[in-house]
């Protein structure tokens, strides 16, 4: 069974509409993993795992704010993998770095999406075939290798406390890793990278962006991203860049993981 990628941006859409509705109006509890969760998170995903089944019932289903996976009908090989809402902190502090979004993959290969920033009314998507886009313009990585004062990279918010960091420029940190990778993929800024404590919803249509953009997205060691390995929900296991090769190819060794 096929999809169309129109459908998939209008349910993508609908969800970041959705999402507005409860902006700057939510309560904040802790997930057992320490992590936000808000009211939002948990109805953003059941509309998006109700529009997405309507749209493809035999896709598999991997939801962050769902404990188990569903996997695909027999004979099929694709899944629906979902972040109803990327960025909750941000989200429940009333600060517009935050997205709703949808993955697809077959097997564990991404082969396409979309995430929707609904505040700066930036949607970020790809279809199985052609290029990366940000509304209708193509993605392009930033060719910058520059290592000035004023360069800047993206970072985790809390890389004071985790990284021994080398790099002469500015590290600014905007929110959760799939907007950052989103942002890195359009071109904002040259490279990014984030601690070891995302996953699969945080990868897979960032990962086919940052690609078709011109760039990388590769741990620590230098070692490629690889989707399958994060398929039974586990974290990635190193720290994650992206960007341009050239200067994540330097960055990985100016910026340094110390923390646990």
């Amino acid at each position: 069974m096929s999809f169309n990628i129109e459908e998939v941006l209008e349910i993508v859409e609908e969800a970041g509409q959705l999402a507005l509705l409860y902006y700057g109006k939510v309560s904040r509890t802790l997930k057992s993993d320490m992590t936000i969760v808000t009211e939002a998170d948990e109805a953003i995903e059941n509309f998006l795992k109700v529009s997405l089944t309507a749209l493809a019932p035999d896709y598999g289903f991997i939801g962050e704010e769902t404990e188990e996976n569903k996997e695909p009908a027999n004979g099929e090989t694709r899944s629906w993998v979902v972040d109803a809402l990327d960025g909750t902190m941000a989200f429940a502090a009333g600060i517009s770095i935050w997205t709703p979004a949808v993955h697809i993959v077959d097997g564990s290969k991404p082969i396409a999406g979309a995430c929707i920033n609904p505040v700066t009314d930036e949607l970020f998507w790809a279809d199985e075939e052609g290029g990366a886009y940000c509304n209708g313009s193509p993605l392009q990585v930033n060719p910058s290798t520059s290592l000035e004062r004023n360069s800047i990279i993206i970072g985790p918010t809390n890389h004071h406390q985790l990284y021994k960091v080398d790099f002469p420029g500015r590290i600014y940190s905007m929110g959760a890793p799939i907007y950052q990778l989103c942002q890195t993929a359009k071109g904002t800024v040259p490279a990014m990278f984030f601690n070891p404590a995302i996953y699969i919803w945080d990868l897979v249509l960032p990962s086919l962006l940052i690609e078709r953009a011109g760039g990388v997205l590769v741990y620590e060691s230098g070692r490629p991203v690889d989707i399958a390995e994060l398929m039974d929900r586990s974290r990635v296991p190193e720290t994650v860049f992206a960007g341009n090769k050239e200067m994540v190819d330097i960055l990985r060794q100016q910026v340094t993981y110390i923390g646990k």
